[in-house]
């Protein structure tokens, strides 16, 4: 959550507002009327929520994630809403002090998220027949297992939200990206909390000590899940710096392909699963040129031998073969393969035609051409973007796909495709091609 500028301050503040003003009004009114707690089994319950928040899992579209739930979910079936959310304020507080020290604003809305994550778990336990404070087995278990649906959906709503009101894209769409994919990992720590109540009530809280190994290993593949996420675009990244070795120009393209290719997979209502292929295959979709044989077609100022042609037009299916060898990147590899063909049938390497060119490879195609035409090269000026927008609604159906143009057209007409600044043909100039180095 930024705390310097936001994409929408007007519903960031109501919301941020509103968080924290319930959460507060919810403390007030229900605490006094909450019994107490064994201060011993808070303090135990408190040492296992501090463990469980001390090294926080960063997800992909910002925000973290602890596993917490595994110690939550019992808490709440013991204790009550208002004394478990005193003791989930108690451990995000004491590791902020002891750890993060992140920004105020961000620490008042995680404790107003808290708590309104805890007291929506309570009231669906509650509603379910569930006996706060002595949970009755079997009978509750469905309560139980409905409240801890409650709890994530309602703490992943949140940050969500905010993150999508503060850094974009949509909450939906940050939700899809933070949640969605790894969904049975944020809901196993749920069912683990579930059968930690289980267990304490049937064996007492001895018993509870069986699950911690089960738990630190669980929350331990979590972490490395994300990592590995996080470390694939990391190295799809590092992928186009190879490109740097052959042409400086190709790389900057590569990214500002990739950023076009994001706003139209967006536009057109895919899944940000099939956003990030996108985004994936367009950092790397000229990776194909690397070859030596590249080099000289690369700046050559006028037009292209027979041969040449030849040359350029396999560096999609080189560019897919050497994708396709990162398992993850498999998907991504198609995408690269197919991204020159035409709705017509005239494309290359395999002249696929309309429905036959993969989504994905129809959109990198668009965003391909209008960052080529608007940009300069060595050997000519950049077209303005009206004259380019007017080329691809003179390709749209032949040349390029019409459902991708007509989004791109939409997406310009309410100010939502601004042009990506690109090097002028003077800074290209300098930006020579540098030889592959010889082993």
């Amino acid at each position: 959550m930024s705390t310097t500028a936001t994409l929408h301050p007007n519903a960031f503040r109501l919301f941020y507002g509103a968080v924290v003003a319930a959460a507060a009004l919810l403390l007030a009114r229900f605490t006094p009327a909450a019994a107490p707690p064994e201060p011993w089994l808070m303090l135990a319950v408190l040492a296992l929520m501090i463990v469980s928040d001390w090294r926080p899992v960063r997800l992909p579209s910002g925000g973290y994630a602890t596993g917490s739930g595994a110690f939550d979910l019992p808490a709440i079936a013991l204790f009550g809403p208002a004394y478990a959310a005193w003791i989930g304020l108690a451990s995000t507080v004491f590791v902020e002090l002891a750890q993060r020290r992140r920004p105020a604003v961000r620490v008042v809305f995680n404790l107003g998220l808290f708590t309104l994550t805890y007291f929506a778990a309570g009231a669906v336990f509650a509603a379910l027949g569930g006996s706060i404070g002595a949970p009755r087995l079997p009978r509750d278990v469905p309560a139980l297992v409905a409240a801890g649906l409650a709890y994530f959906l309602v703490n992943s709503a949140g940050v969500s939200t905010v993150l999508g009101l503060t850094d974009g894209p949509s909450p939906f769409r940050v939700w899809q990206s933070n949640f969605l994919r790894g969904l049975l990992h944020h809901l196993s720590f749920i069912a683990l909390g579930t059968l930690v109540t289980v267990v304490y009530v049937l064996a007492g809280p001895w018993g509870v000590l069986l699950f911690a190994l089960p738990f630190f290993v669980a929350r331990h593949s979590f972490g490395l899940y994300m990592e590995i996420k996080s470390d694939l675009k990391d190295f799809v990244r590092a992928l186009t710096e190879v490109l740097e070795e052959v042409d400086p120009y190709t790389r900057h393209h590569s990214v500002r392909v990739s950023q076009y290719a994001v706003r139209l997979a967006r536009g057109l209502r895919l899944s940000e699963r099939h956003v990030e292929e996108v985004e994936y295959a367009a950092l790397v979709h000229d990776l194909g040129k690397v070859s030596p044989q590249h080099q000289h077609i690369l700046q050559k100022p006028g037009s292209l031998s027979h041969e040449e042609q030849r040359t350029l037009h396999s560096h999609p299916a080189a560019g897919a073969e050497i994708v396709a060898r990162v398992r993850a990147l498999r998907r991504a590899a198609e995408i690269v393969r197919s991204h020159h063909e035409r709705p017509d049938g005239l494309g290359y390497p395999f002249g696929l035609k309309a429905e036959d060119v993969p989504v994905g490879a129809r959109i990198l195609n668009v965003a391909d051409a209008f960052d080529a035409m608007t940009s300069d090269r060595p050997y000519r000026r950049a077209l303005s973007v009206d004259a380019a927008l007017a080329e691809l609604r003179r390709g749209a159906g032949t040349q390029f796909d019409a459902e991708v143009v007509r989004c791109l057209l939409r997406l310009h007409a309410a100010g939502r495709f601004p042009l990506i600044p690109s090097p002028s043909s003077e800074e290209l100039r300098q930006l020579r091609v540098r030889p592959l180095r010889q082993a």
